[in-house]
């Protein structure tokens, strides 16, 4: 778990937090909760300041609140009920992030003398473009005439999907403590292109200094295959994914052969 504790600075709320719910059965006791925003994209997460600016929303008890992290990339919300919180964090030029958090506290415990309990939780954020990202490139074949050697360029205006496998990330920002994440996602996590009159593609995927997996994809596609002189037959065309760990700044050069 984070040790975020003497880190904290205050930041301006849009509302006054929730008084803690009747319901949690801990009346009186409330949790402080810290979102500490990290930049993914030059960053292998290991030593890394926060980004300021980023919004960091919560919902809870059917109130929405908000607060900018400040320049040590932390936003701060005080007096809290224990329990499940929905959190959206927002940057420009970057990914989206949407979390499920756990401030919930098994058996009552971690409490201190003031009936406060202190939960954390880090989230990166990646560049959608410029600096920190990556980029997959290459072309696309597939055997669209039998009767010829070799194998042709695929049809022009074939889509290529990228994909950021959001599970993975648990593995950098996830923790047992208080501020668990039980799920994330990012809302720009699917990025697609079309090949060109070359049946080439390119796109531009996060990435981080220590790797990130990105899945490439290609539509399935039908098409009048020649299967000899003056012969064709419809078929219909399928490539499998392929997954390149990227490191920011490089470019990859991936070709796409369809089945």
């Amino acid at each position: 778990m984070l040790s975020l504790i003497y880190f904290f600075q205050a930041c301006t709320k849009e509302v006054e937090p929730p008084v803690p719910a009747s319901s949690d059965n801990i009346s009186g006791k409330t949790v402080r909760y810290t979102v500490l925003v990290v930049p993914g994209g030059n960053t292998s997460f290991k030593s890394v300041s926060g980004v300021d600016t980023a919004i960091v929303s919560l919902v809870m008890n059917d109130s929405i609140y908000s607060v900018a992290t400040d320049t040590n990339g932390l936003a701060a919300f005080d007096n809290l009920a224990a329990g499940v919180a929905a959190v959206t964090v927002t940057y420009k030029n970057h990914t989206t992030a949407k979390l499920i958090v756990d401030l919930s506290a098994p058996n009552d415990t971690g409490y201190d003398s003031n009936n406060l309990r202190n939960a954390a939780t880090m989230v990166p954020v990646f560049p959608l473009s410029g600096k920190g990202t990556a980029t997959i490139k290459g072309r696309v074949f597939a055997e669209l005439d039998l009767s010829s050697a070799g194998i042709e360029n695929a049809p022009t205006g074939t889509k290529i999907t990228s994909l950021l496998e959001s599970l993975q990330l648990l593995g950098y920002v996830n923790h047992t403590g208080d501020g668990e994440i039980l799920d994330i996602a990012y809302n720009e996590a699917v990025y697609s292109t079309n090949t060109d009159i070359n049946s080439d593609y390119s796109i531009t995927v996060p990435a981080t200094a220590s790797g990130l997996k990105i899945v490439i994809n290609a539509d399935d596609f039908d098409y009048e295959q020649i299967t000899g002189v003056g012969t064709i037959q419809r078929k219909t065309y399928s490539a499998l994914s392929d997954t390149v760990s990227v490191f920011s700044g490089v470019t990859y050069f991936r070709d796409i052969i369809y089945n």
